[in-house]
């Protein structure tokens, strides 16, 4: 693979600059070679992105480890940062949807052989599970997964059952959860962010799957970063209730039934109601709509690119809204959470599971915009929003934290090497012991072998 090789500053990688996290206490006699792989990687993506962000930043001057990223990129280039590597790799654009996909095995297989990994961590599904297997044959390394996307429910049944076609919906989600056992029921092990998300992959028949939730960065996203002039130029008072949608403009995140919410809420309550949204996506142009349609109350900030930017948002609005119903972790939640607000939330996998746990906001049915409606009136009542935010805030200092999930990850990781260095000790000893067995055997055969000379004289071959 031709690439050129970028010497970034060791405090300014290219790609990010996340807050510095502490290595924990995991030790090894060598450092751990780890590559992690995801075709969901982008430059505008969410919750995928800040998890990568955020190891290379913990992990970028850990002498315990060596650690590369291959990101898919419109170039092919090396950026070194700290101790660990990226790696941009040339990938085809995926119809225009943001992404680039990694999808050429002798380019992968060059670099994997030239990496020499101990553990591949691999961050999607479809296609690359099978690329990354065929890439790392013969390099002995265990191979990890990481269930990012809930696919088989997320990208097959629910736009199938939006199509109004539940029988094949139910048939094409069946063969997903068939895909699923067929490529991460094979890896060495596979991390679920969500404990919901991790029991539904245990009934579907993956095994091997370790809990590990993600963090945030707690320095960041704190109520302290309150912005009141940001506030005023929303024209909300401090005893306003702000809320907040940040999040991908697509239907995934059931932005429609979010709009009709709005449209309830407004019908019903006397006094302003401000909405603040901020991201992009294919359902751009409903929300460009809706704030001409309320302007002074419905603000549209379009992508917020500074993580800054978002922290201060989250701290100035008073609720968020998160209703994808197919979140396996749900970051943005746990931010909004971080950052003191109460959710008005999906009741489904880990937004459902944060809801339960925490007490911060109300669960409801993502689709059901009357019970988003009175969950949102219920919030505008005094003081209501700001001791379910106080008690999000105090939750998520307590569960939600990068090193303790790195470090739990790093134990699962040395295990799955360890455990496919002795099967591979194991495997060529027998191999061994049954070359030499075969040998053996061969030999007493031919000890038993009569001699053709003697078959016919009767006597020694040797004659007169």
């Amino acid at each position: 693979m031709s690439s050129q090789t970028h010497q970034s500053s060791p405090h300014k990688p290219q790609w990010s600059s996340p807050t510095p996290t502490e290595a924990g206490d995991v030790r090894m006699d060598a450092p751990l070679r780890i590559v992690d792989i995801n075709n969901f990687f982008s430059a505008t993506g969410g919750g995928v992105r800040r998890y990568h962000l955020e190891k290379l930043e913990a992990w970028s001057a850990d002498p315990r480890l060596e650690y590369h990223v291959i990101v898919p990129s419109d170039r092919a280039a090396t950026e070194r940062y700290g101790r660990a590597t990226i790696h941009h790799m040339r990938a085809a654009s995926a119809l225009g949807s943001g992404y680039r996909v990694i999808a050429n095995p002798l380019r992968l297989r060059a670099l994997l052989k030239q990496i020499q990994p101990d553990v591949v961590e691999v961050g999607s599904p479809y296609l690359l599970p099978d690329l990354v297997r065929y890439a790392t044959r013969g390099l002995n390394c265990a191979l990890v997964g990481f269930w990012h996307a809930h696919y088989p429910i997320a990208y097959v049944r629910r736009p199938l059952g939006r199509m109004r076609m539940p029988t094949f919906a139910s048939a094409a989600e069946r063969l997903a959860w068939w895909w699923a056992r067929r490529t991460y029921g094979r890896f060495d092990a596979t991390f679920a962010a969500a404990a919901t998300v991790q029991n539904q992959l245990h009934r579907e028949g993956v095994e091997q799957v370790s809990y590990a939730p993600l963090g945030v960065d707690l320095g960041l996203f704190r109520p302290t970063r309150r912005d009141r002039k940001l506030r005023t130029s929303w024209g909300a008072t401090d005893q306003d209730v702000v809320m907040a949608f940040p999040h991908r403009l697509c239907e995934e995140k059931n932005l429609g039934t979010f709009i009709e919410a709005y449209e309830r809420v407004r019908a019903t309550h006397d006094g302003d109601v401000y909405l603040v949204i901020a991201g992009r996506g294919p359902e751009e142009q409903r929300v460009i709509d809706l704030s001409e349609r309320y302007p002074g109350q419905v603000h549209y900030l379009g992508f917020l690119p500074r993580r800054d930017d978002m922290a201060r948002l989250l701290a100035s609005v008073d609720v968020v809204a998160a209703l994808s119903p197919t979140e396996t972790f749900g970051l943005s939640a746990a931010e909004a959470m971080a950052a003191g607000n109460a959710i008005i939330g999906s009741e489904e996998l880990s937004i459902g599971e944060m809801l339960t746990q925490s007490r911060a906001g109300f669960a409801v049915p993502d689709r059901d915009a009357q019970a988003i409606a009175l969950a949102w009136l219920e919030l505008l009542s005094p003081g209501r929003a700001q001791l379910l935010g106080a008690r999000a805030h105090s939750y998520a200092t307590q569960h939600f934290c990068w090193n303790q999930t790195f470090e739990s990850m790093l134990k699962v990781y040395s295990k799955a090497s360890e455990n496919r260095q002795r099967h591979a000790f194991a495997q060529a000893r027998g191999e061994w012991g049954a070359g030499v067995a075969t040998l053996l055997d061969q030999d007493r055969q031919k000890e038993r072998r009569p001699d053709p000379d003697v078959q016919k004289t009767g006597r020694s071959g040797v004659s007169a």
